[in-house]
């Protein structure tokens, strides 16, 4: 199925409102999503997946940087990032993953980014079904 959606994160200035494939299943959440990013010149795909089973969480992103970061509320996780420049690995702490429900129409990621130095960098990733 066909859903528009608001996608609101602390790397954005604003609001980023596409459309996407939607899924929510008794096993599975997922949506999938087109976007160009500024200074970009392809396309970017992004797939979010959520096993419901477990709890854990995945977006995936191809595209001139592609990326692989999984959430768990239960462990400390790792992400990939493929960039022109090289490949990074980060460390990921999920705090919190909140699934829509009839109570609220958003998806909400909300974590830290891990840095070598010991700082910690705060991300609060949410998708708004619209």
């Amino acid at each position: 199925m066909r859903r528009n959606i608001e996608i609101t994160t602390s790397a954005y200035d604003k609001p980023y409102i596409t459309n996407c494939l939607y899924e929510d299943s008794e096993a599975l959440f997922k949506l999938k999503w087109k976007q160009i990013h500024d200074g970009e010149t392809r396309e970017t795909v992004y797939d979010l997946c959520v096993d419901k089973a477990s709890g854990i969480a995945t977006i995936k992103r191809r595209g001139e940087i592609e990326s692989i970061l999984t959430f768990d509320t239960s462990q400390k996780t790792k992400g990939i990032f493929t960039t022109p420049y090289g490949r990074i690995t980060i460390d990921i702490v999920t705090l919190c993953i909140n699934m829509p429900s009839v109570l609220t129409n958003c998806f909400r990621l909300e974590y830290d980014i891990c840095h070598d130095d010991g700082n910690r960098e705060r991300n609060i990733f949410s998708v708004r079904l619209i």
